[in-house]
C-alpha cells in the first residue's frame, strides 16, 4: 500500500520540473512581449540634457542726476549759522574766480551752484526788503542819511516785508524775489540772509548811485551789508531823483 500510494507523486514532480524548465527555456522569447517593450524606454523619448546656463551679470546702477559731479549735501539738519556758511561757500557755474552761487539783482534771487556739493533739497533763506526814499537835503527831516554821490539828497529806509524763500536744488530764480519797481524818488534795498531779522541800523550808511541806468537791469547795484548771516544784497535806485 505504501508503494501504491507514492507512485502517483512521481509524475506530478516531473511535470512540475518540466513546467519550470519550460518557463526558463521560454524566457528569451518573453523579451519580445508587449510588456517588455513598454518597460524599456524608447531612445527618442529621452529628452536631451539641458545646457548649463551662465547667470547674467547684474546691471550697474545709474547714479542720480544730483550725484553726477559729486555727492549732494543734506541741509535739513543744519542750523542757520551752518546753513549760511554753506550757501556762502558755494561757487557759481560761471567758472569766474570768486563768483558766488547765490546772487541777487534787478531780476531777483538767482541760484546757480556748481554740480559739486549742491544741496539735496530746497534750502530756506530770508529776504528783508526796505524802501529807500530819496529827498532833497534842504527838505529832509528826521533820521536820514546823506548819499555821498549826490550830496544834495538824503535817503531813508522803511521796512517793506520779510518773506521766506527757497533756493535749489535746481538752478533758477527764486519765486517772489524780484525787487519792486522803483518810482521817481523811491528805490529799494533787498537783503538775502539767514538767521535773525536785519535791523535798519545794520544797513549801510551810504549807497552808491549807478553811473548808468538800463531798463533791463533797472540800475541795480550790489551792496555790502555787514549784518551777520547776510548772503547778498542789491540796491535798485529811484528812477528820477532830479524831480524829488
Amino acid at each position: 500500500m505504501r508503494r501504491g500510494s507514492t507512485r502517483p507523486v512521481l509524475p506530478v514532480v516531473s511535470l512540475v520540473l518540466l513546467a519550470v524548465a519550460g518557463c526558463s527555456e521560454g524566457a528569451p522569447a518573453a523579451s519580445g512581449s508587449p510588456a517588455s517593450r513598454s518597460a524599456a524606454p524608447s531612445p527618442t523619448a529621452t529628452p536631451p540634457p539641458s545646457p548649463s546656463r551662465t547667470p547674467s551679470p547684474s546691471p550697474t546702477p545709474t547714479p542720480a542726476p544730483a550725484d553726477a559731479g559729486g555727492q549732494c549735501v543734506d541741509t535739513k539738519a543744519m542750523d542757520p549759522g551752518k546753513r549760511g556758511r554753506y550757501l556762502a561757500g558755494l561757487k557759481s557755474t560761471s567758472g569766474s574766480y570768486g563768483s558766488k552761487a547765490l546772487t541777487i539783482d534787478g531780476d531777483g534771487l538767482n541760484f546757480r551752484p556748481e554740480q559739486i556739493e549742491r544741496p539735496c533739497e530746497a534750502v530756506e533763506v530770508r529776504l528783508s526788503r526796505f524802501w529807500v526814499d530819496m529827498t532833497r537835503a534842504s527838505d529832509a527831516a528826521g533820521s536820514s542819511r546823506t548819499s555821498p554821490t549826490a550830496p544834495t539828497y538824503e535817503f531813508r529806509y522803511t521796512l517793506m516785508d520779510r518773506p521766506s524763500l527757497s533756493v535749489g536744488p535746481e538752478d533758477g530764480i527764486a519765486k517772489g524775489s524780484v525787487p519792486p519797481d522803483s518810482t521817481g524818488c523811491r528805490g529799494s534795498l533787498s537783503v538775502v540772509h539767514v538767521g535773525h531779522d536785519i535791523a535798519i541800523d545794520e544797513l549801510p550808511d551810504d549807497l552808491q548811485m549807478p553811473t548808468s541806468f538800463t531798463a533791463a537791469g533797472r540800475g541795480a547795484m550790489d551792496v555790502k551789508v555787514e549784518a551777520e548771516g547776510t548772503l547778498a544784497a542789491t540796491f535798485v535806485p529811484p528812477s528820477g531823483t532830479s524831480f524829488c
